[in-house]
């Protein structure tokens, strides 16, 4: 898979002096290409709020502010005004055979729910920047606090000297607090689920390792989970979707903590043990992978030109 731009932008990070933790540039064993079933869709009309972006707006749904801004027919530099109607289209697939409780696909930045069997809620999540990863692997939800205090981590600590902030080693709750107003502690010591006071870092990777969602969806969560609720961060830059129609859509993510995402290889290895290889029109899928979108692209390979992806 070859993720040009973001890669060379992990190129500057690497050659700047900034340490990158091993689990970032170690090949996992497991898969990178996972099996989808279904689609989290929608257009939702949105009523601009008071310090509202197209980067805040877009973050909530997985989208991005040039994809909302062709979508409303106005340019990504856009001034919003309170009051204004934004229309925001998002689709991803959804992973498929998600056991109970909590799955997080990383590269994807989505978090999903899923009780007795049926997905009950879908999340956009601020995520770990490449220097400083979300890490991948099985958790149990430690602890639950409303209002926590922010006890800052030494490493954190030691960042704000680097760049000349005062050094803080706890900030009370309140509008300052980085972590808003919960917060899921992980079994993932010093690892946590909660809010954000900085809502146009959902969608991104920009966190020191934790995982953010967006004021109101973390208030719904919240509600939703206990400290049984088990769950586990994934690393599924590639899903494959197989729709009844026999249409083949693939999700391709950028392979943003150099992980050594072989992606035509993780793909081909989907595609044959799903027996669907030879319907792949491998072409447009080397392109899908080449650009790494993060949006779904149907690859089925037809006579006639393929028409767009649609949710089934």
């Amino acid at each position: 898979m070859r993720f040009s731009s973001v890669m060379m932008s992990l190129a500057v990070i690497l050659n700047s002096g900034t340490v990158i933790a091993a689990s970032t540039i170690t090949p996992s064993t497991e898969p990178f290409a996972h099996l989808a079933k279904g689609w989290w869709h929608g257009t939702v009309a949105v009523t601009v709020k008071k310090g509202d972006t197209l980067l805040s707006i877009g973050g909530r749904y997985a989208t991005t502010p040039n994809d909302i801004a062709t979508f409303n027919a106005i340019k990504p530099t856009s001034r919003l005004k309170i009051g204004q109607i934004i229309n925001v289209k998002y689709a991803h697939l959804i992973p498929s055979d998600l056991p109970d409780g909590i799955t997080i696909n990383l590269p994807q930045r989505l978090l999903f729910l899923q009780k007795a069997g049926v997905n009950t809620g879908i999340y956009a999540l601020g995520l770990g920047r490449p220097s400083w990863p979300t890490p991948i692997g099985a958790w149990t939800i430690a602890n639950k606090k409303e209002n926590k205090t922010w006890i800052v981590p030494k490493s954190i600590q030691e960042e704000m000297a680097r760049e000349g902030k005062v050094v803080k080693t706890r900030v009370a709750p309140g509008a300052n607090n980085p972590l808003g107003r919960y917060w899921l502690g992980l079994s993932l010591s010093g690892y946590g689920i909660h809010g954000t006071i900085a809502p146009a870092s959902i969608n991104r990777f920009q966190t020191h390792g934790c995982i953010r969602l967006h004021p109101e969806a973390i208030a719904e969560l919240f509600t939703q989970v206990d400290t049984s609720t088990t769950g586990s961060n994934n690393y599924w830059p590639i899903l494959l979707e197989i729709q009844t129609n026999g249409h083949i859509v693939i999700e391709v993510h950028p392979d943003i903590y150099l992980r050594h995402v072989n992606g035509r290889k993780a793909l081909q290895q989907l595609t044959d043990a799903q027996n669907v290889t030879a319907k792949i029109d491998w072409t447009r899928a080397d392109s899908a992978l080449k650009a790494a979108s993060g949006v779904p692209v149907d690859v089925t390979l037809l006579v006639a030109a393929p028409t767009p992806a649609k949710p089934l």
